[in-house]
C-alpha cells in the first residue's frame, strides 16, 4: 500500500470532520493501527481542527435569546382556556397562534445553529486545506534542501582525495554568463560538474559532458540544471585519462558524438 498517496487523498481530513461513511471509517481506523505514518497524520489533523474551533468559536447573539422569549410570552390579560383532549373543531385562536409562534420560533433557531454549523464547518475545511498546502510546501522544501546537501557533499568527498583537478569552463556566445567547474580525479576516475548560471533546456535535451582524449571525445555523463541555473552532480563515467573537457547541448540520454554546433564551453586539462 502506498501510504503517502492514500494520505493525500483526502480521506484523512473528512475523517477528522466526520464526514466519512461507516466503510470509511472502519478501514481508516483499521489502517492508523497498522500504519504509524497514518495515525500521526489523524493526530495532527484531530489537534489542528481542535485549536482552530477553539480558536473561532463565536457564541451565538444575545438579541437571538430576547427575540425568542419575548415571542414565547403569553398575553397577561387572556383567560386561561380549558379544551378537550380530542377537540370536535379544529384549533383556532390565541392557542393556534401561540402554538404556531413557537413552532416558527423553534425552527428559526434551528435554521440559525444549522447555517452556524455549515459556516464552521466550510471554516474547518478551508483550514484544513490550508494546512495541507503548507505541510506539502515544507516537505518539498526540505526534500531540496536534502538534494543540495547530497551534492555538496559528493563533491566536498571528491575534494578530499588526493589528485583531484579544478577545471574552469567558460561559456561562450551561446552561454555568456555560463560556468561550470568541472572536479576530475584521474585516479579514482571520478567526475563532478558545479553548473552555474547555465540557460535551462528543455525536456527533451540535457547537457552533455565530453573528455578529449587525443582529440576524440569520450562520453562523461549528461546532467540537467534547476531553475536557478545551478547544480551540483556527480556523472556516472569512470574518466581515467583527458587532454580537455568540453560541454555540448543534446538529446534527453546523450549522444554517443558530440554536436558541436552546440558546444557551449571547452577548457584543456595541462592549460
Amino acid at each position: 500500500m502506498n501510504v503517502a498517496e492514500y494520505i493525500t487523498s483526502g480521506i484523512l481530513e473528512s475523517y477528522a470532520l466526520g464526514t466519512v461513511s461507516d466503510q470509511e471509517r472502519r478501514e481508516v481506523e483499521c489502517l492508523s493501527s497498522i500504519y504509524p505514518d497514518i495515525r500521526r497524520e489523524i493526530d495532527e489533523l484531530t489537534e489542528a481542527l481542535e485549536k482552530y474551533a477553539l480558536a473561532q468559536s463565536v457564541e451565538p447573539p444575545a438579541s437571538v435569546k430576547e427575540k425568542l422569549l419575548q415571542q414565547l410570552e403569553f398575553p397577561a390579560s387572556e383567560p386561561s382556556i380549558v379544551r378537550p383532549m380530542y377537540p370536535s373543531e379544529p384549533l383556532s385562536g390565541p392557542t393556534f397562534r401561540t402554538t404556531w409562534l413557537v413552532a416558527a420560533s423553534v425552527g428559526l433557531l434551528l435554521l440559525v445553529f444549522s447555517f452556524y454549523l455549515f459556516s464552521q464547518l466550510r471554516s474547518n475545511q478551508e483550514a484544513l486545506a490550508s494546512l495541507r498546502t503548507a505541510n506539502e510546501t515544507l516537505k518539498a522544501e526540505s526534500h531540496q534542501l536534502s538534494d543540495w546537501q547530497k551534492q555538496q557533499d559528493q563533491m566536498m568527498a571528491l575534494l578530499r582525495q588526493p589528485g583531484t583537478r579544478t577545471l574552469v569552463l567558460q561559456g561562450n556566445d551561446k552561454a555568456p554568463k555560463g560556468e561550470v567547474l568541472v572536479f576530475w580525479n584521474a585516479n579514482s576516475r571520478q567526475v563532478v560538474v558545479n553548473a552555474s548560471a547555465l540557460p535551462q533546456l528543455g525536456p527533451d535535451q540535457q547537457y552533455q559532458l565530453w573528455s578529449l582524449v587525443d582529440g576524440k571525445p569520450i562520453d562523461a555523463g549528461v546532467f540537467d540544471v534547476a531553475q536557478s541555473g545551478r547544480v551540483v552532480q556527480q556523472l556516472n563515467r569512470p574518466i581515467a585519462r583527458s587532454d580537455a573537457f568540453a560541454i555540448t547541448v543534446e538529446k534527453r540520454g546523450g549522444n554517443p558524438t558530440p554536436t558541436m554546433a552546440t558546444l557551449l564551453a571547452m577548457q584543456p586539462v595541462n592549460s
